[in-house]
Formats: C-alpha cells, structure tokens, sequence
C-alpha cells in the first residue's frame, strides 16, 4: 500500500504547479460564470421592464379604444334623435341628417372601426363603411341578441357567417336603441377588422412581437401575427394558465405577459422574442470556452515557469542535504534571492558550519581525552600485574605479622581497583572510599603527621561523577601542600549550589604559587611542573561538561590552598549534551 501511494504521489514542483494553476483558473471561471449570469440576469431585468411597460401601454391603448367606441354610441343615442329616425326615415332630409349625425359622431374612432346603424328588425339602414356588406344581422341569436338582453355596449366575436362574407372582421360592438317609450328601434353596430386593431397598435410593437387579443372567455379575438396558426395559439393560451413564464415556442425562448382589461373582461397578451436566445446562449458559451482554453493555455504556461521559479532553490536544498547526508559538510549552497527562500539556504548554509565546526571540536575533544587517559594508564604501570602483585604481598604481610604492610598493600589494591574498573561515572561515595584508601596509605608513610576530614551534603552523595577526579587533587595537598608540615590537615567538603555540584578540597600547607594559579587559569598543558594531576583532572572535567567547567585553584589568606571542582547536575551525572554545546 505505502508502494502504490508512493508511486502517485506529487512531487513537490508538481504541486506547486497545479497550485498555481488551480489559483489562476478557478478565480477565472468562476468569474466567467458570475458575468454571464450577471449580464443575463440585468437582460432579463431590463426586458422584463420594458415589456411590462409595453403591454402596459398597448392595454391602455386599448381601454381607449373601447372608451370612445361606447362614447360615440352614446352621442347617437344621446338626444334619441337616432331611434327616430329608424322610425320615421321616409324623407332625403332625415336621411341626410342620421349620415351627418353618424359621421360625426364616428371622428374619434374614425380609422378604428366602421359604425352602422340597423333597424329593429336587423336590417342595414346607415353605415361608414364604403365596401359592401351583408344588409341583414339576425336578431334573435348572435350580436344583436346578446345587445338586446344587456345594457349598454355589448362586445361579440365575430358570428360564424362573417367568414364567408367578410372575414376580415374579427370583432363587433352594438349598442341597443330605444324610443323615449321604451320601445326598441334599432341596434348601433361597430365591426372592428384586422386593419382596424393594426391601426390601434402600431408604433406599440415591433416586428418580432406578437400581440393577442382574448375574449372574457379566453378565445382569441385578435392576433398581429397572421402567420401564427390555431396550434401555436392555443399553445400560447395554455402557457397562460401559468402565472408567467418562458417557452419554446417555434422561433425560439418567448416571453408572454397578459394583462387583464379590467372593465369588460378582455385579455391584452404580449410575446416578445426572450433578451437571450437560444443560440446567444451558445455563442456566449462558446466564447467563454474559447477564452477558458485560451486562459488555460497561459495558465500552464505561467504556472510551469512559477513552479520552476520556486522550486529550483529548493531542489538545490534537497541536493545540498543529500551531500551532507553522504558526509560532506564543506558543500555551500549559493544564496541567488532575499526572500524565504534565500534566508532558508542562509540558515541552512550556516547549519552546515555549525555541524562542522561542532564535529572537529568533538572529534578533538574526544583526542584529548583519549590523550590524557592513555597518560593516566601510563602512570598506572600495568595495574593488573600491581594489583596481584599487592595481593600476594598483603597475604605475605598477614603471615609474618606485618600490619603496615598489609594495610598499605590492602588500601592500594582498593585504588588500582577503582582505576582499572570500565565504569567512566562513579557515585561521589565511592569517590569518597578512593580518597579514604589512598589517606590511610599516606599516613603511614608520613607516619599520622597530617588530619583529613570531610563534609558532604547527603543529596550529593548518589551524585554520579567522573572517576578519579577529587583524589588526584587530594593528594597534590598531600605531596605539595604537607610535605615539608610538621603537621596538617586536609578538608573535602561537597554541597549542591542552584544546579551544580560544588567539591572543595582544601589544606592550611605552604600554599599554592602564583605561576600554578595563573598557567592552570590559562589552560597552560605544555609547562605543567609536576602539577600533572590538576590539568589532567581539568580536561577531563571540561571534555565532559564543556568549558564553562573545570578546576579551579586559589591561594588562602591564612596559608594553604583551596581547589573548586563545579560540574553540572543532570540528575544521572552524565555529560549533559546541553552543556556540551555551550562549549
């Protein structure tokens, strides 16, 4: 499993490629499509706008017409002038008279729709048109029997028989005439025709629209556009049982508005070809395709050189670290930028001096202390042989009654044991046994002329230390400090102080010279004066715990010489790495 995720995993140059490319086409997308939604949405709100202001117009265009229509019939009938005259018409005055009366009566709607007047028995008696028409309406159905049995105008669709004889009216009007008795007389008849409505709406429209006239029963009274068949409207009169809406219908997306006459019951619909077509649509999609591959092709192309901008420098890190990984810390990468990029190849650079520089001082470090180890065993003179040799000689002293020599022989073999153990830390208690073995050896050979004495604090006695390292001190008191003293005495006294084990060791002898003091202070091997002890317990202590450690030597105002050891605690006594890099 690890194989295969290994194996389609991105590197990271790729990554950042396809980073930069998703930043650069997604933004663009995503703004691609917000504009055409946002430029679609303000068409389709400044169309709905507009046409709502058109079926508005055209609506009221069309109450007027029907209000001067009813004024005209009410200015015939307003006198009853009119209804007399159907009556008593015998004489070319009165004939005369209706024709004057007629037309000016018809000077508002003139061009509109043609006025006649029929008598009660439905026959033609005066008309404006100048075609010849049917000279007899029937009364007891159609038109003339629906104005019969309301008051007022009446609004019919055209009767089946107009067909034949003149189909081009698409819609009457009548007006029932009555006598001051009450006494039917006549009928005022208005016929609209095709040409008549197109005069109406003109100007209102244009050639891509449609307008529809319904009746209060929904059926189709008027249509501008002749082509349109029975199908296409009944379809249009179905979409209208929606509230409002869109549909396919023939030449593409159509919008259809209808607006209510609200006095007679009419139906005012507009269909105006949608603000987007169907093919603006995809000419639209089609630029933006075009203009994605186009942004795509510079995409790749800006988001290749990108991704090769960032990653060479870091592609000359993974190099460089390789190198090291190998072992070679004297490969320095070249800093080109000052951005992220270039501070990182710094600090890298700078990590490899320190590594380097922190490898050579180790590796000196552990030269020195093989050095001075190796001069420690030298001095030890085979201590396996010394060791079995002072064991035979301690059991040959106990034979022939001898204490010193069994003691002497008893203490040494104790210190040659410590020395040759492979331990490097011992606990200051044990230190402590070391030191008590060699004073009583010293003892007898300086037979009692000196005192030791020694004060630790208990939490430093577990306390793990480097071997060895307070007995060499204790006897340079010993050899330099007591040697030419009637008598004297030596103290070791160990306390912790913050974080750090403090051991003292000091002598009331003839004290410790200045030029000690000053080639210990400056770390001075070379000129070492018999004082081999104190440097080679100073290495050792500072190859542990670093150079902020070690050994130091000072001369009493009373007489004698104090010598401070101070070495970190760690709570094991082990060098402490922390430490050591300080160093």
């Amino acid at each position: 499993m690890k194989q295969i995720v290994k194996r389609f995993s991105l590197s990271f140059k790729n990554r950042v490629f396809f980073m930069c490319l998703l930043a650069t086409l997604v933004p663009l997308l995503i703004s691609s499509v917000v504009m055409v939604h946002i430029f679609t949405m303000s068409l389709n709100r400044q169309s709905e706008g507009t046409a709502k202001q058109q079926i508005t117009e055209i609506s009221e265009r069309f109450s007027r017409l029907l209000e001067d229509c009813e004024n005209t019939c009410a200015e015939l009938t307003a006198d009853g002038s009119a209804a007399w005259n159907l009556i008593d018409n015998t004489t070319i005055e009165i004939q005369k008279g209706m024709y004057l009366s007629l037309y000016q009566a018809v000077q508002e709607i003139y061009g509109h729709a043609q006025c006649s007047v029929y008598d009660a028995g439905g026959r033609l008696r005066f008309t404006t048109d100048t075609l010849p028409r049917e000279g007899k309406l029937p009364v007891y159905w159609g038109l003339l029997r629906k104005a019969s049995q309301n008051e007022g105008m009446t609004y019919y669709r055209t009767d089946p028989y107009l067909a034949v004889t003149n189909p081009s009216i698409l819609m009457q009007g009548a007006y029932s005439l009555e006598n001051p008795h009450g006494a039917r007389t006549g009928y005022v008849v208005l016929d609209f025709t095709r040409d008549n409505f197109d005069n109406v709406f003109s100007g209102f429209y244009s050639l891509t629209d449609m307008i529809l006239i319904l009746d209060d029963h929904r059926k189709p009274v008027y249509c501008s556009r002749p082509d349109y068949s029975e199908d296409q409207i009944s379809g249009i009169i179905a979409e209208l049982m929606k509230p409002q809406g869109t549909a396919e219908a023939g030449k593409g997306a159509q919008q259809y508005l209808c607006l209510r006459e609200p006095e007679r019951g009419f139906y005012v619909i507009l269909c105006r070809q949608a603000p987007i077509s169907a093919p603006a649509v995809r000419m639209m999609g089609t630029v933006v395709l075009a203009l994605s591959l186009l942004s795509l092709a510079l995409s790749l192309v800006i988001s290749e050189a990108l991704a090769r901008h960032i990653t060479r420098p870091v592609s000359r890190l993974d190099k460089a670290i390789a190198k090291v990984k190998d072992g070679d810390l004297s490969i320095q990468v070249k800093v080109k930028t000052n951005d992220e990029l270039g501070r990182l190849t710094e600090s890298f650079n700078q990590m490899v001096k320190d590594l380097k520089r922190y490898l050579e001082d180790r590796v000196q470090r552990q030269k020195d202390l093989n050095e001075t180890t190796l001069r420690l065993y030298q001095t030890q003179l085979n201590p396996h042989f010394l060791y079995n040799t002072l064991d035979t000689i301690k059991w040959s002293a106990k034979i022939h009654q001898i204490p010193e020599i069994a003691v002497l022989a008893e203490n040494l073999a104790v210190i040659l044991r410590k020395s040759i153990s492979s331990k490097p830390f011992i606990q200051l208690r044990e230190e402590l046994d070391t030191i008590e073995s060699y004073i009583k050896i010293q003892k007898i050979r300086f037979n009692g002329k000196f005192d030791f004495r020694y004060e630790i604090a208990p939490e430093t006695e577990e306390i793990l230390v480097p071997k060895l390292i307070v007995q060499p001190i204790v006897e340079n008191a010993v050899i330099h400090g007591l040697a030419d003293a009637d008598e004297g005495h030596i103290f070791v006294r160990a306390y912790l102080e913050r974080k750090e084990l403090v051991i003292e060791v000091s002598d009331d002898g003839c004290g410790i010279s200045d030029e000690v003091i000053r080639r210990l202070g400056n770390r001075d091997k070379e000129q070492k004066n018999g004082h081999i002890g104190f440097y080679n317990v100073d290495t050792i202590i500072r190859l542990h715990y670093g150079k902020d450690y070690g050994l130091r030597a000072e001369r009493l105002a009373a007489g004698g010489t104090k010598v401070t050891i101070r070495i970190p605690v760690n709570g094991s006594g082990e060098p402490d790495p922390g430490v050591k890099n300080r160093s």
